[in-house]
């Protein structure tokens, strides 16, 4: 069993440290050399991860299907990238910590959170959505994370099944959507689409047309 010292303030990618203090978490993550990794605390377990190609591609198409329907839909947003989230708990080995694949602010949080320099999760709100892309690790203690951060909306993208499932936050725990919180014109079959018109072979700029056509045009919900 792997256990976290602070003496050690480089981890690597892959590694899942046990019985990691909230202060030994907060060290290696503002350690610079860590920069290029992502991690996820959960109550002294410590999860390294190093995102694929595939992962951060398909983080980053989805981020342009949100700010096409984003602007489509008239909603104010702003994506946040990676941006670290934690919450520290009770005793020395409690707490959450997680860096979505992307977060991002919808509405009124846009203007409280334009021009941020460091997020403050005492005082500032979560991401009001999350997006987490299964590649090789999968994603159940992320949810456990992001339900204690209190993220009000996650989505959940399988990259080997290509499955997408939309969760709310209710109780501690996420139940299914059938139609996304922040962007009710949304379903996950529909946003599947917009992958579906990517894979087709589209050059990016043709899709990027297509995207915006496909997102003025998505029907109301009912």
């Amino acid at each position: 069993m792997a256990t976290a010292t602070t003496s050690r303030p480089i981890v690597y990618t892959g590694a899942t440290l046990h019985n990691v203090e909230w202060a030994t978490y907060c060290k290696l993550r503002d350690e610079e050399a860590n920069n290029h990794v992502r991690m996820i605390y959960l109550d002294g377990e410590l999860t390294v991860v190093s995102p694929h190609i595939a992962h951060d591609l398909n983080s980053r198409i989805f981020l342009f299907v949100i700010a096409a329907v984003a602007r489509a839909s008239r909603v104010e947003f702003l994506p946040v990238g990676t941006t670290t989230l934690k919450k520290r708990g009770r005793g020395p080995s409690k707490g959450v910590g997680k860096e979505p694949d992307e977060g991002v602010y919808l509405r009124e949080n846009v203007a409280r959170m334009h021009n941020k320099k460091v997020l403050d999760l005492k005082l500032d709100p979560p991401p009001d959505l999350a997006l987490e892309i299964d590649n090789k690790v999968n994603s159940e203690k992320a949810m456990i994370t992001y339900a204690r951060i209190g993220v009000p909306e996650v989505w959940r993208f399988d990259i080997e099944d290509e499955t997408l499932w939309f969760g709310c936050l209710g109780g501690g725990r996420y139940r299914e959507l059938e139609r996304s919180l922040g962007f009710p014109r949304l379903t996950p079959a529909l946003f599947l689409q917009s992958l579906e018109a990517y894979r087709e072979g589209l050059s990016f700029n043709d899709w990027l047309d297509w995207l915006d056509a496909w997102a003025r045009n998505l029907p109301e919900p009912n």
